[in-house]
């Protein structure tokens, strides 16, 4: 609690007395009227600097890239205009990305371009909205993204066309590293610098990519701050499952519109791992992606104990409601566990498939559909 500084006011005591208009030297009462008045005054000084010390100490400014733990960090102060270039330390900088490639910057880069829905996720997160120049078109779809409520205000909306990333100027550019290697090449030759990236596969990768983003757009401390909340979440929910044996952790299986679930090696994976369940297709193989292939016959001869569908479909507003609608109500499905107990459930797909600090929202959401006791407020 703060305390407050309390001071008196000197009382001013002035005898009444009659003045000459002409006298040639100040008379007792003129005398003590500018007393008076000098008291007056140097109070009022004292007053206003003392309101402005509490303003300053009750209501603090607040600083840009402050980090308020509960959310990601997101950055609100905007300034009127970005500035041309912004001092720091650590430029000029030379940075390798995920393919091996050296990516000159010669200041703070202060006009960005995101080409990926993570580096969207992770850029709103770490710097000023006004220096986002450019995210993908993804960004806004509320079904897969976690930032479509934030990018209205970013001018341009991309995918990877290349003659309209260099009429925007960039200073730097974000690109998945299986992005078409052609248009990166001419985006490159135009004398932008591109920094790409891989998809992370574990939380791990996630937090690596957040600080090596962070360390090219000159914000480590936001970035530290990001993944620090991140294993905070993390952290809650293992000590909510901790004192469940592994005999009895649940064996869960996602299951696509496609007819595949994610296997070792996958986030989804990790996802499980980190909630405390069992991955029912861990063991079976897996393609580069993680994706096994799994027909229902499959599916009924694993018998999940809890089985989760999308929750969102790639141009199909309503497909994640029909496959659900289908795989619950489908006969030849009807003995295995997830369906017969009524354990088919969704997760948010912008969690689920979240390649950004997102992703700790997945494993929250789906420890607590898996042991719904243990997330009980007492």
């Amino acid at each position: 609690m703060k305390k407050f500084i309390h001071f008196k006011i000197p009382k001013i005591h002035a005898k009444s007395a009659k003045i000459g208009i002409n006298s040639k030297a100040p008379s007792t009462w003129e005398s003590g009227f500018s007393r008076v008045i000098s008291g007056l005054l140097s109070s009022i000084v004292l007053l206003v600097m003392l309101l402005l010390f509490m303003a300053i100490t009750i209501f603090p400014g607040s600083t840009e890239g402050s980090y308020e733990p509960g959310a990601p960090a997101t950055v609100t102060t905007e300034s009127a205009e970005p500035a041309k270039t912004v001092s720091s330390g650590d430029y000029p900088l030379t940075v390798e990305d995920d393919l091996g490639n050296d990516v000159f910057l010669k200041s703070k880069p202060v006009r960005i371009a995101s080409g990926t829905l993570m580096t969207d996720e992770i850029l709103l997160s770490l710097v000023d909205h006004k220096r986002l120049i450019a995210v993908t078109k993804l960004s806004e779809d509320p079904g897969i993204s976690n930032v479509a409520g934030e990018v209205a205000g970013i001018p341009n909306k991309i995918t990877l066309n290349v003659e309209l990333i260099i009429s925007i100027s960039p200073d730097i550019v974000f690109l998945a590293s299986w992005s078409d290697a052609s248009k990166v090449k001419q985006l490159r030759d135009a004398g932008l610098a591109v920094f790409q990236l891989k998809s992370p596969l574990t939380i791990d990768e996630v937090e690596a990519s957040i600080k090596k983003i962070a360390r090219v757009v000159g914000e480590r401390e936001k970035g530290d701050q990001i993944v620090s909340w991140m294993e905070g979440k993390l952290d809650a929910v293992h000590k909510r499952i901790a004192s469940i044996p592994e005999t009895n952790r649940l064996k869960v299986m996602d299951y696509g519109t496609w007819g595949s679930s994610f296997g070792a090696g996958s986030s989804w994976d990790d996802i499980v791992k980190h909630a405390g369940l069992i991955n029912a297709v861990a063991s079976l193989k897996a393609d580069q992606w993680g994706n096994v292939p799994i027909s229902k016959e499959k599916l009924v001869e694993i018998d999940p104990d809890i089985l989760i569908l999308p929750a969102w479909v790639w141009g199909d507003p309503t497909g994640a409601d029909k496959f659900f609608k289908k795989i619950v109500t489908d006969p030849s499905l009807a003995t295995v566990k997830a369906v017969k107990n009524s354990r088919v459930y969704r997760i948010p797909e912008k969690y689920k498939a979240s390649t950004s600090q997102y992703i700790v929202y997945a494993v929250e959401e789906l420890a607590k559909l898996a042991y719904p006791d243990k997330f009980v407020k007492k």
